[in-house]
């Protein structure tokens, strides 16, 4: 029963009936209908039917069409999402990702996406976030990383779209209405972007994010999305996250590699600080051990002149009786009844004064020498060298020089040598070095226990002994310096030959004299030097050679 309203006059063009007959036509989607205001004849249904199966194949042909439009979407779609994927692995820096937000932009306006305006990625980034972003207006388009610091609004925009993609699976829209598109203008303009004059007559502007975790996928548009864009939209976004995990993997590596190279940097800052620290110790040690050299060295020379003052006595006296003879043997041969034995007695006097005169001079010659050798740098040559002529030289030397220094300083020293002992091939003035040092502290050692035994009267009488010896044993020169002084404790045994350490007052040792002296019998010569000590008993160094 139709009511009798003036939209249904309308349509049935004045007399409205009273009942409306619908005829329906089957067919395999569906159905035609016709409205009637009286039913109709049997010849007019037939008719019906029969169109109702002409259209049947008309529909079919049309979910045909429809299908085949699908299937050419479909393929579409999936060339615009593998060109994005194959923009993705051609990423060989993290700023390649703002290629990635272009080949996004291209591929949707290429599926229809005709209210596209811009697409960017957002980076939630550590310091600070920032736009990967592809802007296109009517004046052309243009890549960039845009930061957003500064502009509250831009702020108050990247805070949101956090907080609704944390919330949503899909994309979320986020509008920014007119009153704020000046402010958002104001943005890109102090940003450098493209000024779009499209958005002046705007009355919003739409945007969709899909939130993962470290960023955002976004476009813009200037109308809303249907159901089907989204669809398709949420596709790319399932594409985008190789290119983000590619791109956050590229970012790590980066980040390494940066850190690598501050490392580096750094390692090779700490190297040359390294070798200055080393070359400057090197440069101090010289100056040490030239210092323990001069130490030495005026350990010497009083030693030196005692010694020299004997053989230079010889030659003025022995020079003195030459004149004498000289002047008796021009008297003798002036004379006419001349003595020819006496006169051969005189030569032999003369020549026998020479001779001496000769060897005393050439022993002061070989002190001087000695002396010079101790002081100048080791050559590093190696030499025949008697070890009982140089053991004996630096005892006596080291004995005058501690008697130059001390006029009280008296000592037992003696010598217990193997008359058999072989020459070796030594460095002379760095084994003399050693002998020195060793003497020097033996020396050093009986003294301090004597001036001890001095001021305490309830002690025994105790009289300072030093014994050089040597012997040869199983292919092997050893060399022991004995004494009866202090001795030493199992500490200090244990860092005696330890560079700087001293048991000497302050200013009266280096420290390195027993460090030095190690270095010379062990590197320097492939030999050993030991102590055996007993505190207040005294104590032996030995050298094997």
């Amino acid at each position: 029963l139709f009511e009798k309203s003036p939209e249904i006059k309308k349509y049935w063009g004045g007399t409205i009936p009273e009942f409306g007959y619908h005829h329906f036509s089957i067919f395999s989607g569906g159905a035609l209908l016709m409205i009637t205001g009286e039913d109709v004849s049997k010849e007019a249904k037939y008719l019906q039917g029969r169109a109702a199966k002409v259209f049947d194949l008309a529909y079919k042909r049309h979910l045909d069409l429809q299908k085949a439009e699908a299937q050419a979407k479909e393929a579409q779609i999936e060339v615009a999402l593998e060109r994005v994927r194959t923009q993705a692995m051609a990423m060989h820096k993290s700023d390649d990702l703002l290629n990635v937000s272009e080949v996004l932009f291209k591929e949707l306006k290429m599926l229809g996406f005709d209210e596209l305006r811009n697409a960017m990625i957002l980076i939630h980034d550590e310091k600070s976030d920032f736009f990967l972003d592809y802007d296109y207006s009517s004046i052309g388009s243009k890549i960039s990383q845009i930061p957003n610091k500064g502009f509250p609004l831009i702020e108050k925009y990247v805070k949101d779209v956090k907080n609704i993609g944390k919330n949503s699976d899909g994309f979320s829209e986020l509008i920014i209405f007119k009153e704020d598109l000046e402010v958002w203008k104001k943005f890109r303009k102090a940003t450098g972007q493209l000024d779009d004059p499209r958005l002046d007559s705007l009355e919003a502007l739409y945007y969709y994010h899909y939130y993962m975790g470290r960023g955002n996928i976004s476009i813009s548009t200037f109308s809303t999305l249907s159901k089907e864009k989204l669809q398709v939209l949420e596709r790319f976004r399932n594409v985008f996250q190789l290119p983000y995990q590619r791109y956050q993997d590229i970012e790590t590596a980066e980040k390494q590699t940066e850190q690598e190279r501050l490392n580096l940097i750094q390692i090779q800052a700490e190297k040359k600080k390294a070798e200055d620290a080393l070359s400057q110790l090197k440069s101090t040690q010289a100056q040490l051990i030239q210092k323990e050299k001069l130490a030495s060295l005026g350990e010497l020379t009083a030693g030196i002149a005692h010694e020299i003052q004997n053989p230079l006595n010889f030659v003025n006296n022995f020079s003195e009786l030459s004149v004498d003879l000289v002047k008796d043997l021009k008297n003798e041969l002036k004379r006419p009844d001349k003595d020819d034995a006496y006169i051969d007695e005189l030569f032999d006097d003369l020549s026998q004064n020479q001779e001496k005169i000769n060897h005393h001079g050439k022993r002061a010659s070989s002190i001087v020498k000695g002396m010079l050798e101790h002081s100048r740098t080791s050559t590093g040559e190696r030499e025949l060298t008697d070890i009982n002529a140089l053991a004996d030289e630096y005892l006596r030397l080291s004995y005058h020089g501690m008697r130059a220094k001390n006029k009280e300083f008296n000592v037992d020293f003696s010598t217990d040598f193997d008359e058999n002992l072989p020459k070796i091939e030594v460095i002379p003035q760095d084994i003399g070095r050693v002998l020195l040092n060793l003497i020097n502290n033996a020396f050093y050692a009986v003294n301090q226990r004597n001036v001890e035994t001095l001021h305490a009267t309830s002690l025994p009488k105790y009289q300072p002994t030093v014994t050089v010896s040597t012997e040869q044993f199983d292919n092997q020169i050893i060399i022991r310096v004995k004494d009866n002084g202090v001795g030493m404790s199992e500490a200090t045994k244990a860092k005696v030959f330890q560079p700087f350490f001293t048991t000497k007052p302050t200013g009266q040792g280096t420290g390195l004299g027993l460090s030095l002296a190690y270095d010379i019998v062990t590197k320097g010569h492939g030999g050993s030097l030991e102590v055996e000590s007993t505190e207040g008993v005294g104590t032996e160094m030995v050298i094997r050679l």
